[in-house]
């Protein structure tokens, strides 16, 4: 987005769930084995565990590129994700800052917002 538009304002929101929405073919959910199931075992927890420590480090790593390259961020924690809002930076400069990292797309949501500025024309 151009900074200098006049005309509306841009929201871009990164939400960082702690487990992934949609898994890709071959990728086990680490909660497959333990909710809604009988006999769970020691295993699946200690999966669980691991997938939850190496995936919180994700994204706390993601979180601390995003306010390396901007200091304009509201960062709320939610039950299943972490959400990172701003109006003051391009969400293209912040997914690149991301991808340069090694970070991939499927690992956090992008949701971007325009509100017009009325008034203004």
């Amino acid at each position: 987005m151009d900074p200098n538009n006049e005309t509306c304002v841009q929201r871009a929101r990164f939400l960082f769930y702690y487990e992934k929405k949609v898994w890709l073919p071959g990728e086990k959910p680490p909660l497959e084995d333990i909710i809604k199931v009988k006999n769970v075992q020691p295993a699946a927890l200690r999966y669980f565990a691991k997938f939850m420590h190496t995936r919180l480090n994700r994204i706390a790593e993601m979180m601390d590129i995003l306010l390396e390259v901007h200091d304009n961020w509201t960062v709320t924690g939610w039950k299943d994700h972490i959400l990172m809002e701003t109006e003051t930076f391009d969400f293209n400069d912040a997914t690149k800052a991301l991808s340069n990292r090694g970070f991939h797309d499927d690992e956090y949501v992008l949701k971007v917002e325009y509100t017009r500025k009325w008034g203004v024309l």
